[in-house]
């Protein structure tokens, strides 16, 4: 009896159809995703990586290779290898566009929210960092920055003004005013290192989801407790006001009292009380 020959997804090269920044930066990131699927494809099924993965030059479109090869390489296409292309590719993701410095304060002030309808603290600071790296990609700003190489030239000066911007835009600010503190007295070392400013982000904003949970359970029960001492108070009130207004609303007898002959009812009559 024969044994049934496993099925595989077939994984499909991204495809580069632009020499935009914009495109290169996507397909960077596509590229990136394939060769991490096909390297767990070959550690499962025992294939070599090198013979299953695609080419970059095959995964480029030719009419876009050909003008990086001739006048940025200066080469025939078919003297280009993958390395190269590859290191042209990068070079133009992580560069400034046009090489102008956007006012980076604003473009994260307006693309980079933690989304307070997430109730999971871990998730939400997830998003949050991830949020920035994207934002960091899709502008090529790892120059300005990017983590990279820590042994590298102006690392430091780039991880402080990661850091700094990532603070800058927590949420909420109860959060934001604790990390600032902690920051500037105590976990100095948070000022140039993301991945520490990650956990103290993560350990506070679960220290405050915790309490803000345990103040609305303990509001609920005494708003429900209120609730029908309120309703009584309001339901004696309107009792006791109707005879009142049923009073005030009767009107003396056109002939007058039957005893006293006054403008009153006979319940009301002096007279006939008295008598």
């Amino acid at each position: 009896m024969s044994t049934p020959q496993p099925v595989y997804e077939f994984i499909k090269a991204p495809k580069l159809a632009s020499w935009d920044q914009a495109s290169l930066i996507v397909w960077n990131r596509e590229w990136e995703q394939y060769l991490t699927k096909i390297r767990h494809r070959c550690s499962v099924t025992g294939e070599s990586f090198e013979g299953v993965v695609a080419t970059v030059k095959g995964s480029v479109e030719p009419a876009v290779l050909e003008t990086p090869a001739t006048y940025v390489l200066k080469k025939r296409v078919e003297n280009v290898d993958d390395a190269e292309i590859l290191a042209q590719v990068h070079k133009r993701c992580r560069s400034l566009k046009n090489d102008f410095i956007p006012d980076i304060t604003t473009l994260f002030r307006k693309s980079l929210k933690m989304d307070m309808q997430v109730d999971d603290c871990d998730a939400r600071v997830f998003q949050y960092f991830q949020s920035f790296t994207k934002i960091v990609e899709d502008n090529g700003l790892q120059a300005l920055i990017g983590g990279g190489n820590a042994a590298g030239p102006g690392y430091k000066d780039r991880m402080k003004a990661r850091c700094a911007i990532l603070v800058e835009n927590i949420q909420p600010a109860m959060l934001k005013q604790q990390i600032e503190r902690l920051i500037k007295y105590e976990r100095r070392e948070c000022k140039t290192d993301d991945a520490a400013l990650f956990d103290l982000i993560l350990e506070h904003a679960r220290v405050q989801q915790r309490f803000h949970i345990q103040s609305v359970e303990r509001v609920v029960p005494q708003e429900r407790g209120q609730q029908p001492q309120q309703q009584g108070k309001r339901s004696a009130k309107s009792v006791k006001a109707t005879p009142t207004a049923e009073k005030k609303a009767r009107t003396p007898p056109r002939d007058g009292c039957l005893v006293g002959k006054g403008a009153h009812w006979l319940d009301e009559c002096p007279t006939a009380t008295a008598g």
